[in-house]
């Protein structure tokens, strides 16, 4: 049953945690083409709750130590997540975009508690209020002016984590970071490289040892990132083209993936079993024997656009909007497509976008599931086959027109792969994001649907994503 109330949060702890004394260089890093297009992006949450049967006493003398120790020795390897994003005041200058990392740089680490009531309403498949999930994420600090160079600039931090209790019942770890220096991939591996170290360190401390590092034969260190930028090669000059694109429209661009963010929204999780995507899939291969790319991704991405532009038909005054264009973006790690191939832990972006255009009328009836299959799937293929094509599609999406993106991808084993030592999530969210994907907690094959939209707009779409696939199989 939900709490009454919204969670009160009772702030126990506000520090900093930086690497260890002398481990760590001062350094940078410049941005690349496919850093720079996340400039005008709002920055992503994601929090994962856990059960934890024990007493604000005991988290504050046992975990809270553990997790400010292995934060710390975690950062000795991913020092940039401590530093800076530095930026001219003037998009449009020579001035480099760089992350900067200097001695004496941290992460803000809030420790929280609230109250044991909001821990099983919050980490329900419920719809829940966006805000009160928000609660349980920080905020990164605003950017301030920089007077070390001889340009204006403005330095950001680019990580921040909250960790809350609540008493005798669980704890929830939230994470927002700066999407310009990084994508999922990279935040991926600092948050397992950081489990394992936590872990292994909380495991040592029941034996009595407080000090050990783990680090000679620690699994996170297959996480180490790898920070060569010589290897993102730039033939076209895409950096300057897109550097000037976003410049001349920076603040129009942030106002418009702002404007996604609200309080007035719930959130909700939906499960696709596999049995629902293989359904998904045998119909999509016997309409469409030919489509290039019919993979689990790609169909349940399109079954959800189908559900948002009917969800829409559902909610909205529609009298001027049957032509209506509706975009669908969902990304794509490169690091294995770039010639030569990158290592699987290079640090910072290295995704692009597949983006799929309908018009809202192709996507609302009989035969939508298809149309959106066939956009999407070529879409993909395009991308998977043509790196020229990487970018091309960007430049389809018109002001004002409806784009959903999908955040996550069933690659990232959040569940199994979070434990920092009192065992595996519960509940893992991306918070505030109108579509998210996940691998499920409690069955291989099955995905977790995270999704984002006012009151009105959810109750449609639970009943359109529940009744869709059985329509579609009768």
């Amino acid at each position: 049953m939900a709490p009454s109330t919204h969670p009160v949060i009772t702030t126990l702890e506000v520090c900093r945690i930086s690497p260890p004394d002398g481990t760590v260089n001062e350094n940078s890093l410049p941005l690349t083409y496919f850093d720079i297009l996340w400039l005008p992006f709002r920055p992503l949450s994601r929090v994962s709750f856990y059960d934890f049967p024990h007493s604000t006493a005991y988290f504050t003398q046992n975990v809270v130590p553990a997790l400010k120790t292995s934060l710390s020795l975690v950062l000795k390897h991913f020092s940039p997540l401590a530093g800076n994003l530095v930026t001219p005041s003037n998009i449009n200058s020579d001035t480099t975009l760089q992350v900067c990392y200097l001695n004496g740089d941290s992460v803000s680490l809030t420790i929280a508690e609230c109250a044991s009531e909001s821990y099983y309403h919050l980490t329900g498949n419920q719809a829940r209020d966006v805000d009160d999930l928000c609660r349980f994420v920080p905020q990164l600090p605003s950017g301030v002016p920089s007077g070390d160079s001889e340009e204006d600039c403005i330095t950001v931090p680019v990580l921040a984590i909250q960790v809350t209790i609540f008493p005798n019942n669980g704890i929830s770890v939230g994470f927002t970071n700066s999407h310009v220096v990084a994508d999922g991939s990279t935040m991926f591996n600092f948050t397992q490289a950081w489990a394992s170290i936590a872990r292994q360190f909380m495991c040592g401390q029941k034996d009595g040892d407080k000090t050990e590092e783990f680090s000679g034969s620690s699994s996170y260190l297959k996480q180490l990132p790898f920070y060569d930028r010589s290897v993102i090669k730039d033939p076209k000059n895409l950096y300057n083209i897109f550097r000037k694109a976003i410049g001349e429209h920076l603040e129009e661009l942030k106002q418009l993936h702002n404007h996604q963010v609200s309080t007035k929204k719930v959130q909700a999780t939906f499960v696709i079993n596999q049995a629902d995507i293989q359904a998904l899939k045998k119909s999509v291969s016997a309409k469409l024997p030919t489509l290039s790319h019919v993979s689990s991704f790609t169909v349940v991405c399109s079954y959800l656009w189908t559900c948002i532009a009917k969800t829409r038909v559902a909610t909205e005054d529609n009298e001027h909007k049957t032509d209506e264009k509706m975009h669908f973006s969902c990304m794509m790690n490169c690091r294995s497509r770039l010639n030569p191939p990158i290592s699987t832990t290079y640090f910072g972006n290295c995704i692009v976008a597949s983006i799929a255009n309908a018009k809202r009328t192709q996507l609302e009836g009989d035969e939508g599931l298809f149309t959106a299959a066939q956009l999407l799937g070529n879409e993909i293929h395009k991308n998977l086959n043509n790196s020229d094509m990487w970018f091309g599609n960007m430049k389809g999406i018109g002001t004002g027109e409806f784009v959903v993106g999908i955040a996550g991808s069933p690659r990232f084993d959040y569940y199994n792969c979070m434990d920092f030592g009192w065992g595996k999530p519960k509940k893992f969210e991306f918070v505030s994001e109108p579509l998210s994907i996940s691998r499920c907690k409690d069955t291989e094959g099955d995905l977790e649907i995270g999704v984002c939209l006012s009151h009105e707009q959810m109750l449609a779409f639970s009943s359109i994503i529940h009744n869709g696939i059985t329509d579609l199989c009768l």
